[in-house]
């Protein structure tokens, strides 16, 4: 039986910062062409308050998806300007660049009577993600599966399509039952169709709702006890509790089910060679932070809470300022450590 101490690698992912996400800093801007840099306190004779933030991811890599949004009254136009090009409209937009580069972006305030009233302009810099390359990121479930294109990189639009043993399927859920299988992805690239494939297993998994229900619960006692990650005791500041997602309820549990079918214990999956990050954004949800705790072998909520709670990596996970989360466990008879606990931990982009 394991021990979560007796495995270094179950420290968080990555291991110094668990952000794998960041939002770029909100502007006032009341004045037209000012830069992004600027707060403007004044501008015509009845101002309008406009301010202008956005979300990445922070290794801005291509293809890079950029979630811009503008605060201004509802009555008021957005137009925008991605530098490459490309236009769009409205008050939250996002904008894939393909292409490494600096690029100048703008967002113009527009009134009733089609009337600019302010600009904001600012650089966008991304950078280039590589060779091109398909990635295909398979999230397992009990008796489904979820496939995705996270992590590929291609430097030209296009949706990818997914098959299973040669069928054509979407990203799912996809009904399966236990037994070996082929999954494929094939997405457009700028060097032509980019593919990759994984093979997998199904089998049936024992699971344990209050199990999970009661991790969640000491997850949450231990922030309202205000748990010091160096003294390894109660009495610091409350933090609020951490809501379930179901999103990272999937990535959790597919985290749980790889390692226990695939007989391994590791955050990079050796199954699709995914990262957490990778698994969070195969879901479809976007955040502007997330982290992963696993643990092996434990036999209950209570033993894994505490080892995770006496290991620094794990606690300041616990401790962090997320806001949800998803908690799996499931046990396979015959696999080396029987028990497997996740918790993926996020703060959805706004």
């Amino acid at each position: 039986m394991a021990s979560l101490t007796a495995h270094p690698r179950a420290s968080r992912y990555p291991d110094a910062v668990p952000r794998n996400w960041k939002r770029g800093r909100p502007l006032t801007l009341l004045l037209s062409g000012v830069s992004w840099a600027v707060l403007i306190g004044a501008c015509a004779a009845q101002p309008v308050e406009f301010r202008v933030g956005f979300s990445m991811n922070e290794e801005r890599r291509a293809p890079l998806n950029v979630a811009f949004t503008a605060q201004a009254p509802a009555e008021y136009h957005i137009e925008w300007d991605f530098g490459d090009g490309s236009a769009g409209q409205g008050h939250q937009v996002n904008h894939t660049y393909y292409r490494a580069g600096s690029y100048t972006v703008q967002a113009r305030l527009l009134d009733t009577r089609g009337q600019r009233r302010s600009t904001a302009t600012g650089q966008v810099k991304v950078l280039s993600g590589g060779p091109e390359h398909a990635a295909l990121v398979v999230l397992l479930g009990r008796g489904e599966v979820r496939l995705s294109a996270a992590g590929s990189v291609a430097y030209r639009p296009g949706n990818p399509s997914f098959s299973l043993e040669g069928r054509p399927v979407g990203p799912g859920p996809i009904p399966v039952t236990a037994g070996e299988y082929r999954a494929a992805v094939r997405l457009p690239g700028e060097s032509g169709v980019l593919e990759d494939s994984v093979k997998f297993r199904m089998a049936p998994l024992a699971a344990s709702v209050p199990f999970e229900t009661e991790v969640l619960r000491l997850t949450n006692q231990a922030r309202a006890r205000g748990w010091n990650c160096q003294t390894l005791r109660a009495g610091g500041p409350a933090l609020p509790p951490l809501k379930r997602n179901p999103a990272l309820e999937v990535a959790a549990l597919a985290q749980s089910a790889g390692m226990a079918l695939g007989d391994y214990f590791d955050h990079q999956s050796r199954l699709d060679g995914s990262t957490p990050a990778q698994r969070v954004e195969a879901t479809g949800l976007s955040v502007r932070a997330s982290g992963e705790n696993i643990a092996a072998g434990q036999e209950t909520p209570e033993e894994v809470v505490q080892a995770w709670l006496r290991s620094p990596g794990h606690c300041r996970n616990i401790m962090g300022d997320f806001t949800q989360i998803g908690v799996s466990y499931v046990n396979r008879a015959g696999s080396s450590y029987g028990r497997y606990w996740t918790q993926v931990f996020a703060t959805p982009a706004e």
